[in-house]
């Protein structure tokens, strides 16, 4: 064996013994022959002890390199015994920083972890064929478990932008006060014991105290949406993502974000009322707001959720415009008909003039801001203010008054992108304009009333019409102020009752 690994020569078989000049005596060996014997030997010996040296370097080297790829960072993103990181060749991604690792998953896909050191020092990001992108936010305390994200980097990023425009200083934090407005901008209030827990959370004494970090905060946020209790998915899936996307549209424009609502009173009684404030400075929605964005998209605020029935209004004879729930007879006012199948609100700095009567429905106008339907698939609590494109117009005629109905959607919806006039509406949502038009003409019958009338032959009109009836209210808005003599400031109007 050890003859064929040092490829020795093979050894020759000795030659003839000279016969024996004795019969009956052995012949002798030659004389060279039992010289070179020991020889041989020694020099196969050393060369098995060379090849057994060499083999166990080889061994010793092998073993040391597979010792260094282990010494190299491991990312454990489940439950159990962390896996090794072998390196892989970093792929280019726009976000990444660092060299890309790979690790394979217990189904043996491969994974890719990327740094994504915009976002924070120990975030990576996890992505594969198998399942959607993952952001995770490695623990550094002992006991605390990793936080992860269902989601991509541009998302988590973007929810980066929103806690970044509510911080304060440079110090990248924010009080547990700010996180309450978050949910309250989100529709998720937080009750008094929730805010306990949170404060204990943040480790925070009071709600003013400048405590969290971003870190912190997605910790927070997702300790609540945790996927295990939600299976539906309601959280951890899309609608998870489109949550700050609501919340990033709603801060696109810095005046619009600094604007939030109070509520006075109780719900259930006349009393109550949401009060819009601003720097701590109390404004009219009806006139403080403006009516576009600088992206050419509208502000659609909200009176009445989609799937509830409380009819609320903007009160356009109280001080400030607060929004109230309407009352006839002395009782307050529910659609009988059923809950709203839409977001429904208005448009601010719109006014239809009860002076001027429609060339499309020869009534004059309600003497009041432009309604608006908005067709989205979240529901919007009252009193939010929601970025929308107008998509069509209903010319509903209300006691021989013109009630214009604009048809919008919200610039954050996942259909809002395909959207653009009513075509596309019938396309994306069959059926949704005609239904539209039955519940307004039928949900004052189950008052005991006849049925509401529309113009323009009773047909929808498209975003081209819809658009030039706006700006016209908005003309209208403007002729009002001057009527009035209002006074006029920096940053909004002094309005009180108009």
């Amino acid at each position: 064996f050890f003859r064929s690994i040092v490829l020795l020569p093979p050894r020759l078989p000795p030659p003839p013994a000279r016969p024996s000049p004795w019969p009956g005596r052995p012949a002798a060996m030659p004389a060279t022959m039992s010289k070179l014997e020991p020889l041989v030997a020694m020099t196969a010996l050393v060369a098995n002890i060379a090849t057994v040296g060499a083999m166990l370097y080889l061994v010793h080297k092998v073993t040391a390199t597979a010792m260094k790829k282990e010494a190299r960072p491991s990312f454990d993103f489940t439950e159990g015994p962390a896996e090794p990181v072998v390196a892989a060749k970093s792929t280019p991604v726009s976000f990444a920083k660092r060299t890309t690792f790979a690790r394979s998953s217990s189904d043996g896909f491969t994974r890719q972890l990327s740094p994504l050191d915009h976002i924070g020092e120990d975030v990576v990001l996890s992505s594969g064929p198998d399942t959607r992108d993952e952001v995770i936010f490695r623990s550094s305390s002992e006991g605390v478990k990793d936080t992860v994200i269902q989601d991509s980097a541009e998302a988590v990023e973007a929810m980066k932008k929103v806690f970044k425009r509510l911080c304060t200083s440079s110090r990248e934090t924010v009080c547990a006060q700010d996180v309450k407005n978050v949910h309250n901008l989100l529709g998720e209030p937080l009750d008094e014991s929730e805010c306990t827990e949170m404060l204990k959370f943040f480790g925070a004494r009071d709600d003013q105290e400048h405590t969290v970090t971003f870190e912190m905060f997605i910790r927070w946020w997702s300790s609540l949406h945790d996927s295990a209790a939600d299976p539906d998915g309601y959280y951890s899936q899309e609608r998870y993502r489109q949550r700050f996307k609501v919340l990033q549209s709603r801060l696109k424009d810095p005046n619009i974000a600094r604007i939030s609502t109070t509520e006075e009173g109780d719900p259930s009684s006349r009393r109550y009322r949401v009060r819009f404030v601003q720097d701590e400075q109390q404004l009219s929605p009806w006139h403080d707001v403006p009516l576009k964005n600088n992206d050419g998209s509208y502000n659609f605020i909200c009176e009445i959720p989609k799937w509830t029935r409380k009819k609320y209004e903007i009160a356009t004879g109280e001080d400030f415009n607060p929004i109230k729930q309407d009352v006839k007879n002395g009782l307050l006012r529910e659609y009988k008909w059923g809950d709203m199948l839409f977001n429904y609100g208005c448009f601010p700095q719109t006014w239809e003039d009860p002076k001027v009567l429609s060339e499309e429905t020869g009534c004059p106008g309600d003497n009041d801001p432009i309604d608006v339907i908005e067709l989205g698939t979240r529901q919007r609590p009252t009193g939010s203010i929601t970025r929308v494109k107008i998509i069509g117009l209903i010319a509903m005629i209300d006691d021989d008054e013109t009630d214009w109905k604009i048809l919008a959607i919200a610039m954050d919806d996942d259909r809002a992108r395909h959207i653009q006039d009513l075509a596309d509406l019938d396309a994306h949502m069959p059926g949704v304009t005609s239904a539209l038009t039955h519940w307004l003409r039928m949900y004052k019958t189950a008052e005991g009333k006849g049925e509401n009338k529309f113009g323009c032959g009773g047909k929808p009109q498209g975003a081209a019409f819809a658009t030039r009836i706006v700006e016209e209210t908005h003309e209208a808005w403007k002729k009002l102020l001057t009527d009035r003599k209002i006074d006029q400031k920096v940053g909004g109007y002094t309005i009180a009752t108009v």
